[in-house]
């Protein structure tokens, strides 16, 4: 019982801990001496200009009130640049408010098939009751490891430490709200909807045997020389669930990463029996062969469905890659 009970109290503290984790080391990103937190946000089926006038249409909406703005937008480069404000909430009571004003700037490259978002500049000034004054913060020298982690990179300061958690939340949901404007909302929708499952959550994960004569690759640790080749190979995609049933029409749309996770894009026929037997979040295989040339794939792509877009009669499927085999 005595264990029982010390296992008890030690509980809050490590679920505390565990809260804390995503903003230690590492969780503000600082290149050639500033901080810039960046998003590449894969959109595999879009065009530049289609890129281009959805991320603007989302920054004339994001950056359209509260002090923020729309500074610079170049159709022709691509180039899309806000100035932002934001009240950064730590404590609101009936007694209190402890908040901070954030300023930052965001640039928005837009290329085909992808945008890459950088945040920047960040700033904040805070009133203190007993001040006359706001203080006023640079992130470089208020949120970055160096000053806002103890010497061991263990723990948050106090002082600062919630600056940096309310920083990081904020450019997490500015990112996830940009990656909706580009079609990928459906892909976040799944994952939350598996996280809150608990029957799902618990399953454990099925072992993958081996495929013979194929050696195995972790999704991240493709050789960029291999993904260069794919288009250049003929494809097949078959469901997991029916292996049998294949379809040799699809195009193959490219790599990329979201969410953290690595993702395949294919775009296939919504009259396709594999697109209709893969379903919601089904997996399915890609098969990659030599043009023209038939036996054994040289690389097969394991995916487990994660979003779509409609695009004519056309689906575009995003999958998490679970699994990759070369021959």
């Amino acid at each position: 019982m005595k264990q029982l009970l010390l296992l008890a109290l030690f509980i809050p503290a490590l679920l505390w801990a565990q809260d804390d984790s995503k903003y230690l080391a590492g969780a503000v990103p600082v290149e050639n001496g500033k901080v810039v937190f960046a998003k590449e946000i894969n959109a595999p089926s879009f065009s530049k200009d289609e890129v281009y006038d959805r991320m603007l249409d989302w920054a004339d909406g994001f950056f359209g009130e509260n002090g923020s703005r729309v500074v610079y937008s170049d159709k022709a480069k691509g180039d899309i640049a806000a100035a932002g404000q934001t009240k950064l909430v730590f404590q609101s009571t009936a007694l209190s408010l402890d908040r901070s004003e954030m300023t930052y700037r965001v640039t928005m490259e837009c290329e085909n098939g992808k945008c890459i978002m950088k945040a920047a500049g960040i700033r904040y000034e805070y009133n203190v009751s007993y001040q006359r004054e706001p203080e006023k913060y640079t992130a470089e020298e208020w949120i970055t490891d160096k000053y806002c982690l103890n010497k061991d990179k263990t723990k948050l300061n106090r002082g600062n430490g919630k600056f940096r958690k309310k920083t990081v939340d904020f450019m997490d949901e500015m990112f996830t709200s940009a990656s909706a404007a580009l079609g990928v909302q459906a892909v976040t929708d799944v994952i939350q909807a598996t996280a809150a499952t608990p029957a799902q959550a618990a399953r454990p994960a099925t072992p993958v045997p081996a495929k013979e004569g194929y050696v195995a690759f972790a999704a991240d640790k493709v050789p960029s020389t291999l993904l260069q080749m794919l288009p250049e190979s003929d494809m097949q995609v078959a469901s997991a669930g029916k292996p049998d049933t294949k379809d040799t029409s699809a195009q193959w749309k490219g790599t990329g990463n979201m969410f953290g996770k690595s993702i395949a894009s294919i775009a296939i026929s919504k009259d396709s029996p594999v697109y209709k037997e893969i379903g919601n979040n089904g997996t399915y295989s890609l098969s990659f062969f030599k043009k023209g040339e038939s036996g054994d794939a040289w690389l097969i792509i394991d995916c487990r469905k994660q979003g779509e877009t409609a695009e004519g009669g056309q689906m575009t499927v995003i999958g998490e890659i679970v699994n990759v085999w070369m021959k």
